[in-house]
């Protein structure tokens, strides 16, 4: 007989969050056939890629990863989805491409870290991809550009005349603010509420630079607070920023751009993060009968909260939460049981004047899976 730890009372608590589960029963394939839980702990990198405008899954994506040993491989999915088994300890380098978005880079760190009973180690990384905006030209005379985007009035380039030298081919594309797909996106201490693509490079005169036009609609900048733009360095993880200037009704903020990259809007407030931890294991499902594996549904949930939302534009209660499923056994003569957790990042929130607000957990997609067995009892046949 084997020794399990049994958890079936494992003491189950809330940190900052509501935990559902459900369940479901594994195929029961037959005494003979019954495969043995493997003891070792697997690794999966999980990444999906979807359309930032409607949430939709994207088909046909490309991916390319470079692997904490320094290798590259590509990848092409027709799924939406794509999974990395056994992945290696370290950093990953990932690119999720789609003709007519702009590609998407992250950095994610994968830990695999081996304890007793831990049956998995999952990292998931969603990506979501912007369409890419329409071709302007822009000439020396002095051209307006208007850029679609989903907020309430349009966004406006100006450029002065003598900006540019010649007639210039110019692609200007929206990126949608994360939130409105559940995403709480931080850069450099900083929450993105939405930001704009320009192609190509482009630099300009100090005094010839272009001045976009943002409608504004966060609280705390109708209180009184600034709005920033930022163009984010991911080799020194810096900001240069410009505060805008802001219209009598403080919905709108103007930019003078000194140069085209990749710009971001936010708040003055700051996250400032505390460290990471692991919320409480938690019951997810169990087998409905002897020998029957278990397949269930770990979601952890941060109900939406006024220092959340004061993040972000007004109309949107952030629910942060993240999900992971997964299946084991059956195992002839035992039942099984499933609990999971996932990885937290504890952070500071600090208001434009630096006063400390409070603070909030914010769910990882970093999972750990544990399996508890217990032996039952000869059903008659099989081994």
């Amino acid at each position: 007989m084997k020794n399990k730890i049994n958890l079936r009372s494992f003491a189950l608590f809330f940190l900052a969050g509501v935990l559902i589960f459900s369940l479901s029963k594994c195929k029961n394939v037959g005494p003979s056939e019954w495969p043995d839980p493997t003891p070792n702990v697997t690794s999966q990198l999980k990444l999906t890629v979807f359309d930032s405008d409607n949430g939709s899954m994207l088909q046909g994506y490309g991916i390319k990863v470079i692997l904490p040993d320094g290798t590259t491989k590509d990848y092409t999915n027709e799924s939406g989805t794509l999974s990395i088994d056994q992945t290696l300890e370290g950093t990953y380098i990932i690119t999720a491409s789609k003709d007519g978005y702009l590609a998407a880079n992250e950095v994610i760190v994968v830990e695999n870290v081996v304890e007793e009973n831990v049956s998995a180690v999952i990292t998931q990384q969603d990506f979501y991809l912007n369409k890419r905006g329409s071709s302007s030209i822009v000439t020396p005379q002095g051209t307006v550009l208007t850029v679609e985007n989903n907020l309430e009035q349009k966004t406006t380039i100006e450029f002065p005349y003598g900006a540019i030298s010649s007639n210039q081919d110019i692609i200007v594309s929206f990126i949608q603010p994360p939130y409105k797909n559940g995403e709480l996106k931080i850069l450099g201490e900083r929450v993105l509420i939405n930001g704009y693509d320009f192609s190509p490079d482009l630099t300009f005169a100090e005094n010839l630079k272009p001045t976009i036009n943002i409608p504004i609609n966060v609280q705390s900048v109708l209180d009184g607070g600034p709005i920033f733009f930022g163009s984010y360095d991911e080799q020194t993880n810096t900001w240069e920023t410009l505060e805008g200037t802001l219209n009598e009704s403080r919905t709108v903020a103007s930019f003078e751009m000194p140069h085209f990259s990749p710009w971001y809007t936010f708040t003055g407030y700051r996250l400032v993060k505390n460290g990471t931890s692991w919320a409480p294991w938690t019951y997810v499902s169990e087998s409905e009968e002897c020998s029957a594996g278990a397949c269930g549904t770990y979601i952890f949930t941060v109900a939406p909260s006024a220092l959340i939302n004061n993040l972000v534009s007004l109309g949107y209660n952030i629910n942060l939460k993240v999900k992971d499923t997964r299946c084991i056994g059956p195992h002839f003569q035992w039942a099984q049981v499933l609990y999971a957790r996932c990885q937290l990042i504890d952070y500071s929130v600090y208001d434009y004047t630096g006063q400390l607000l409070g603070n909030i957990q914010i769910p990882m997609k970093k999972f750990q899976w544990m399996v508890d067995e217990w032996y039952c009892h000869d059903q008659g046949g099989g081994k």
